[in-house]
């Protein structure tokens, strides 16, 4: 009996265990990025944003594409069946990530003091005191990646939903807390303690999951497996990760701190957007992986794309017709020239959502190569866009570089994949319909008679296909995730 058959919840249960902690805690996550938002204002805000998106490319370089090593090895029919070995694996990757974490560290640090790379001349802060939280930021949230990933292999879907519902927002309040004591010094502190908190506890909870081998050198060969099952999907996460964080830094040296302040605005707008498929994509990974029936898999992945699709542009039409007063409510009117930033990264995250229910069953399948080539193309692509508009059109210039990046992988997997779906029709459509949202994304003022052109069709289609969708949705939750069994 393996691991997956032991210890995996059904899929329902396990999307109601991270869905209800995400929605908990990026409920209290966006009041308290409202709260912050006003306690730093733009250009502080910007400093905040970018430490944060430095420990997000930090944190995923740090695994290594161990965490999908690690999905592929204790899961599945070929999954290992002793957890003696179960335990090496595991303890192995939480090694090797420490390891990577420390000559991380050095790097960023080098990279910062002697190169003078990343952060801006102007800051609103002491240079030095920027540099030793970003430091201490990164390592911290890298050292907490991998646990977070064992519990969820492990069908601890009550301890990941922690992961949005408690830790995230109570972070967020330390830096509120922070913030207004002591500016954005007192912030990035508040959230570095809390931080430190959260790797303290997970580490402790690992040691839960199985008998963990007493000692300090771990299994090194199984750690080198890991790294060559998750080297191509770590190289194509990694690459777009470092292509944006550049990319990123330019903008607040060509156009100011503040409009990274912007952009922050927008990518707390954009949590409410992938808060479904954030908590559905790495079940349905799961899911696939048990299942041995090609043509039940297909059906799965093709209904949640549908969804999926569907329920991010209908989110994203909803908020074009109200995002101003809210900007103004919630951020204030210094932040009203977020405006056309957080439309167009909206719009990224609806691909970006697609893109993720698209390239689940590749990743199930370890079609890795498949995934690269969607992935890298796209963010190489993107790397040369935004170096060559940035410093033309400033956050403009970075926008269309996002846009690129996330409209690249959905053409790429739609074409390879066009002749096996069922719903040809239905997709064809969708495509159109967000091609027709972009130009109203873009231009926040756009003429009445042009916009209305544009909206009437979308709405028509969005209409009739939720009305197709619900009845296939009502059936698959009905059902309870069974899937029907072949006959004998």
């Amino acid at each position: 009996m393996t691991l997956t058959d032991t210890h995996q919840p059904r899929l329902r249960h396990g999307v109601l265990h991270l869905l209800s902690g995400s929605l908990l805690g990026r409920a209290f996550g966006f009041l308290l990025n409202l709260l912050l938002s006003r306690i730093l204002g733009p250009a502080r805000l910007g400093l905040f944003s970018l430490v944060l998106s430095t420990a997000q490319t930090f944190e995923l370089t740090a695994r290594f594409g161990v965490d999908y090593g690690l999905s592929c090895a204790l899961t599945g029919p070929e999954a290992d069946t002793s957890r003696a070995q179960l335990a090496s694996t595991a303890f192995a990757a939480l090694r090797l990530v420490q390891l990577l974490t420390g000559v991380l560290a050095l790097a960023l640090w080098l990279w910062i003091t002697v190169f003078g790379g990343l952060l801006p001349a102007i800051l609103p802060m002491d240079r030095g005191g920027a540099t030793t939280a970003l430091i201490l930021i990164a390592s911290l949230e890298a050292l907490a990646c991998l646990p977070w990933e064992l519990f969820l292999i492990t069908g601890q879907t009550r301890l990941v939903s922690l992961r949005q519902g408690l830790f995230a927002p109570a972070k967020l309040l330390g830096a509120c807390l922070g913030g207004s004591a002591a500016g954005i010094g007192g912030a990035l502190m508040g959230y570095a303690i809390v931080s430190a908190i959260q790797t303290i506890w997970l580490l402790r909870h690992c040691h839960t999951l199985f008998p963990w081998p007493r000692r300090w050198q771990p299994h090194w060969g199984r750690a080198w497996q890991l790294v060559r099952l998750g080297a191509p999907l770590f190289g194509s996460n990694a690459l777009a990760s470092l292509v944006f964080l550049p990319l990123l830094a330019d903008v607040a040296r060509s156009a100011g701190i503040a409009d990274v302040g912007y952009l922050r605005v927008g990518q707390i707008i954009v949590q409410l957007f992938t808060l479904l498929p954030g908590a559905f994509a790495p079940l349905l990974f799961l899911r696939l992986r048990r299942i041995g029936q090609q043509e039940q898999a297909g059906r799965d992945s093709e209904l949640s794309l549908r969804w999926i699709w569907w329920l991010g542009l209908t989110s994203l039409l909803l908020y074009l017709l109200v995002d101003k007063p809210l900007v103004r409510l919630f951020f204030g009117p210094r932040f009203l020239p977020s405006l056309q930033p957080t439309r167009l990264l909206v719009l990224a995250a609806v691909l970006d959502s697609v893109n993720q229910i698209l390239h689940t069953p590749l990743l199930a399948n370890r079609r890795t190569r498949l995934y690269a080539i969607g992935q890298n193309i796209p963010a190489l692509l993107a790397a040369a866009a935004g170096w060559w508009l940035i410093p033309r059109m400033g956050v403009q210039g970075f926008l269309l570089a996002k846009l690129l990046f996330a409209a690249g992988p959905v053409v790429i997997y739609l074409f390879e994949g066009w002749q096996r779906y069922g719903h040809r029709l239905s997709f064809g459509l969708f495509v159109l319909a967000t091609a027709a949202l972009l130009p109203l994304c873009w231009q926040p003022a756009l003429n009445g008679w042009l916009a209305a052109s544009l909206l009437v069709p979308v709405i028509g289609f969005l209409a009739h296909e939720g009305w197709s969708l619900r009845g296939a949705v009502l059936a698959a939750i009905g059902s309870g995730g069974k899937t029907s069994q072949p006959a004998r």
